[in-house]
């Protein structure tokens, strides 16, 4: 589903923000992307949303070559991509039901299939009963279970999560994380980037570390570690 190859995004002088990464994610993994802040994680989703484009380096997602791609095929390419962003992103004078319809109606789907999809994705994440509620009325949790629904109601190949219980407690963020997993149970591709080592520790689950740029581990059960690395970067030759 994903394949990035000796992928290299620099902004300027000094260290490239992803450094010659080499990552291959298969149909229906669930992976963790771990590291500081300015690891490079953030980056590495920006350029999976073709928000940026990569410096040099061959990225392929659900078969689509990025580098290659023209620009007025972005939009199309971005609905195979749910994504959800620690900051929930809903609009706040919509309620439950329109902010998740929106994510259809940007994309032509008829009246009557948001009529029966809409709900049904309200089911999957817990909310059938706040399809009427406005954001400000919700919990921080509830906001973030309708950026999922959002996310997933037209049915995406690959699920994207940015520190997706950055704001929420521990308790929520653990029932968002159950909810992440049941949907990668029903075959849909997910990598969340996070800074929560309990819920990575506890998961078992793949786990990508970045440090500076560098993809400096890859473990298949792995943990969340705070070493600190001592990098050989690739274009120093060594």
């Amino acid at each position: 589903m994903i394949d990035l190859v000796n992928v290299t995004k620099s902004y300027g002088k000094g260290l490239p923000a992803v450094n010659h990464a080499n990552l291959h994610v298969d149909r229906g993994e669930f992976v963790f992307v771990v590291g500081e802040s300015g690891s490079g994680k953030t980056t590495l989703i920006k350029l999976l949303m073709k928000e940026l484009d990569a410096t040099s380096g061959m990225i392929t997602v659900s078969g689509e070559r990025l580098e290659r791609m023209k620009h007025r095929r972005v939009a199309k390419y971005r609905r195979k991509l749910g994504v959800v962003f620690q900051d929930f992103r809903l609009l706040k004078d919509r309620n439950v039901y329109e902010n998740v319809a929106f994510a259809q109606r940007v994309i032509g789907r008829p009246t009557r299939v948001i009529r029966k999809r809409v709900p049904e994705i309200l089911q999957e994440v817990g909310l059938a009963g706040k399809y009427r509620s406005f954001p400000r009325e919700l919990s921080g949790g509830e906001q973030q279970r309708v950026a999922l629904a959002r996310a997933l109601v037209n049915r995406p190949d690959i699920l994207l999560a940015d520190e997706p219980t950055g704001n929420l407690d521990p308790r929520t963020s653990e029932e968002i994380m159950e909810l992440l997993e049941q949907i990668n149970q029903r075959g849909t591709t997910v990598l969340v980037v996070t800074h929560n080592r309990d819920i990575v520790n506890a998961m078992k689950k793949r786990v990508v570390t970045m440090h500076e740029g560098v993809i400096v581990s890859d473990e298949k059960e792995g943990e969340y570690h705070e070493a600190q690395y001592d990098l050989v970067h690739p274009e120093a030759g060594i």
